[in-house]
């Protein structure tokens, strides 16, 4: 695999799982409160997001796109393309922000969760600091050491229950699959766009994309059946991955919380810099000033939580539409002649 292959697999896989999902929260609440059916919405997302993402990528090798504000404008025209490129860059920020808030909220209470939210804003900084290598290292060690510790506590489990299809049988394992899709589709496009203008073949693009999404079907199966298999001690928790480390390890409920913050502020200084980078080539700006307003905007965000509770939903729920709009608009632009 040469570089620019190794960089697409690890910035999607990574965007693809998300910047907190060693805590497991999002993977039970898409997938593991449906049972077997969410095990199929599990495996249906692993397919989804690696063909929707290298068939939009392929597209953006050929045309030359290099942006996620570039592909707006290219499928959205000069009429909405802008407004809707704003909209989503603004709801991408606001989630790395109330995503990191409300698994600072999760872990511990009062001025031990605002420290939980200083965490990953100092490792971004820094990581922001050492470059866009540090970032792409960074992601795959953090990427390797989450595959690791699911892998250890699978290797702890002695048995994982396998729900009959007759559980959980609604439509709802669909609607959370094509929402995660969505979530992280938008996600995964961002962070991975940038790096297409550097790839000397679309063979590049294929082994990249093959392998992010092999990365990422591996570790949520795992997490799949490690969360089916202590479903009775974490169903209603809020951070599952936590509880069952705190009954595994001394102090694994501490390293998975530490783990978690940092995985999150490496993915964390991932978007800034694909979202930045762009732009500043583009209008010739300095990184340093728009950085920072990025940062303050995440910071802003992190601490909503906190006062209120139901703006993480809002938020995630804007981020995903604007992840649906660019999936429906790809797939009614196969089906023109």
């Amino acid at each position: 695999m040469d570089k620019s292959a190794w960089q697409i697999a690890v910035l999607f896989a990574g965007a693809a799982l998300g910047g907190t999902y060693l805590g497991g929260y999002e993977w039970l609440r898409f997938f593991a409160y449906f049972g077997s059916w969410g095990t199929i919405g599990a495996v249906l997302a692993a397919i989804a997001l690696g063909w929707f993402g290298f068939s939009v990528l392929s597209v953006c090798h050929r045309v030359g796109i290099r942006s996620l504000h570039e592909l707006f404008l290219y499928w959205f025209g000069e009429a909405f393309g802008p407004s809707l490129s704003v909209l989503s860059h603004f709801f991408i920020l606001a989630y790395s922000g109330v995503t990191i808030g409300q698994h600072a909220a999760q872990m511990a209470d009062g001025s031990v969760s605002l420290l939980f939210v200083l965490l990953p804003l100092i490792v971004a900084s820094v990581w922001m600091k050492k470059g866009w290598d540090w970032i792409l290292f960074g992601a795959a060690i953090s990427l390797g050491i989450g595959f690791l510790l699911f892998g250890l506590i699978f290797l702890e489990q002695q048995h994982v229950p396998i729900p009959n299809l007759g559980y959980q049988m609604n439509v709802n394992w669909v609607i959370h699959a094509l929402l995660y899709i969505g979530l992280h589709f938008l996600l995964t496009l961002a962070l991975t766009i940038p790096l297409v203008r550097n790839l000397t073949s679309i063979g590049s693009l294929r082994m990249g994309i093959g392998a992010g999404s092999l990365i990422f079907f591996l570790v949520l199966m795992i997490g799949q059946a490690i969360l089916l298999a202590y479903w009775h001690d974490i169903h209603a928790s809020d951070s599952p991955i936590q509880i069952i480390l705190q009954q595994l390890f001394p102090f694994g409920e501490w390293v998975v919380a530490i783990l978690s913050l940092v995985q999150s502020g490496i993915m964390m200084a991932a978007t800034m810099y694909a979202l930045a980078m762009p732009i500043v080539e583009k209008h010739d700006l300095h990184l340093l000033p728009l950085i920072l307003v990025m940062l303050v905007v995440i910071a802003s965000f992190a601490l909503l939580p906190f006062a209120l509770s139901w703006s993480v939903p809002i938020i995630a729920s804007g981020a995903t539409y604007c992840g649906l709009s660019l999936l429906v608009r790809f797939v009614w632009k196969r089906q023109l002649p």
